[in-house]
């Protein structure tokens, strides 16, 4: 997987960087069927200019798609977890979506009897 990350209005920090490999790492897990050279991800860091607030937004372009997630957090820290957490879920989403799992969850609530009393 090809990342890069930018910064906004405020300088690289090496804890975040390392941070963010675990995390890299973490996405890759989840997309094993893909080839690394298709999937690229943007990560930006901004601080706010006034407040001690910071937002981070996650761009994962997959072959068929483009998955976003954007959050903010008191530190770069919590808000890259949570962005991250968000694009997991997103990642998950897409590939239940590729698998047509969607389809076989409602045919089996469609097959269940009702319960009648």
């Amino acid at each position: 997987m090809i990342y890069n990350v930018f910064y906004k209005k405020m300088e690289p920090m090496p804890q975040v960087e390392a941070q963010l490999e675990k995390k890299v790492s973490k996405l890759e897990e989840l997309l094993p069927t893909f080839d690394d050279d298709t999937i690229s991800l943007e990560v930006t860091f901004e601080k706010h200019a006034r407040r001690e607030e910071y937002y981070v937004s996650l761009t994962l372009a997959l072959p068929k798609k483009k998955l976003r997630a954007k959050d903010n957090g008191f530190d770069p820290f919590n808000a890259m977890n949570l962005a991250f957490e968000e694009l997991l879920r997103e990642v998950i989403k897409f590939k239940d979506m590729m698998k047509k799992e969607h389809t076989y969850k409602e045919r089996r609530a469609e097959k269940k009897p009702m319960k009648q009393e």
